[in-house]
């Protein structure tokens, strides 16, 4: 008896949005997913941060892939894939990034990886609309993988990074509560205090105000500081 056929791949959608184009499997997406995108309401915050803080010296580290449309126009800044680092732990979505930057003529290195503090293993809950998958909080309706993690300090020093964003459903709580290297000159972060928690939060902006970071913008959930 013959092997059945494969089954066929998944119906591609293709979206436009802060000038980058992303072509993703449908079934990564759910309605709420799919209105983001269509009206661009996708990482617009961080978007914006991104176009008036980064600048073309700068070295890239993003945590949390946005389907590559964020290190896209990062590309678009510096001009340099050295200095564009993408930390993602989805083995899917870190090759979605790559397609991203393909068809939009960007490069940059992803890292297959979570970031925290020091190396280890951990459950990662991978959602169905790829905006959800978690470390931290698992929505159901998805599969957990384990993935490796490596030291969140370490890798910043080692890129040299000095702008850091970090989009990664809470993990701000972990990685923003440490002191950051003195490269490091803008960060853009979104919070999530269902996930990460107020008390959590707190911690994370006492931190970053006591090394010297003020607020420059507030956009939603999205905030943005500058060292100085």
């Amino acid at each position: 008896m013959d092997d059945a056929p494969p089954p066929p791949p998944r119906p591609l959608e293709t979206f436009d949005l802060h000038g980058v184009r992303l072509t993703v499997a449908s079934g990564r997406l759910n309605d709420q997913l799919r209105a983001a995108l269509v009206q661009r309401r996708y990482v617009a915050p961080e978007a914006r941060a991104l176009g008036s803080l980064l600048t073309p010296e700068d070295v890239y580290f993003e945590v949390g892939s946005s389907a590559g449309i964020l290190s896209t126009l990062a590309y678009r800044v510096v001009r340099d894939k050295a200095r564009v680092h993408v930390y993602e732990p989805e083995p899917r979505m870190a090759a979605l990034v790559k397609r991203t930057w393909r068809t939009n003529g960007a490069d940059g290195s992803v890292h297959e990886c979570l970031l925290g503090a020091g190396p280890g293993e951990y459950p990662y809950y991978v959602a169905k609309a790829f905006w959800a998958s978690s470390r931290l909080a698992d929505y159901g309706h998805g599969t957990t993988i384990q993935v490796q993690q490596r030291d969140f300090l370490q890798q910043l020093d080692k890129r040299g990074a000095t702008f850091l964003l970090v989009e990664a459903q809470g993990a701000e709580r972990d990685l923003l509560d440490k002191v950051l290297s003195p490269k490091v000159r803008a960060i853009v972060a979104r919070l999530h205090p269902r996930i990460a928690g107020e008390v959590g939060l707190e911690a994370v902006l006492r931190c970053i105000a006591e090394q010297g970071f003020r607020q420059v913008s507030e956009d939603g959930p999205t905030r943005a500081w500058v060292r100085g």
